[in-house]
């Protein structure tokens, strides 16, 4: 039980770092310098937020798309319904 404890927690731990390293590569977070702790973490979570935010509003455009040109998304390929 602990083996597996220790696997759950690192699997945990690397969606974080990879989450975090995504947010580097393509987010500019490498390049923050703030001067205190604090504003860094607080520019840090504003930066994870807009990230969310900005997967949610990609879910929420493509299900509009879908919805205006009444394509089916539910089945692994795509059809149009008539």
């Amino acid at each position: 039980e602990q083996k597996q404890l220790a696997k759950q927690d690192a699997a945990e731990r690397n969606e974080i770092e990879g989450t975090f390293g995504k947010g580097k590569r393509h987010r500019g977070l490498g390049l923050i310098q703030a001067c205190l702790q604090e504003t860094s973490e607080t520019v840090i979570a504003l930066q994870f937020l807009v990230m969310n935010l900005e997967r949610k509003l990609r879910l929420l455009f493509s299900l509009f798309f879908c919805h205006i040109l009444k394509i089916d998304m539910t089945s692994r390929s795509a059809k149009i319904m008539v």
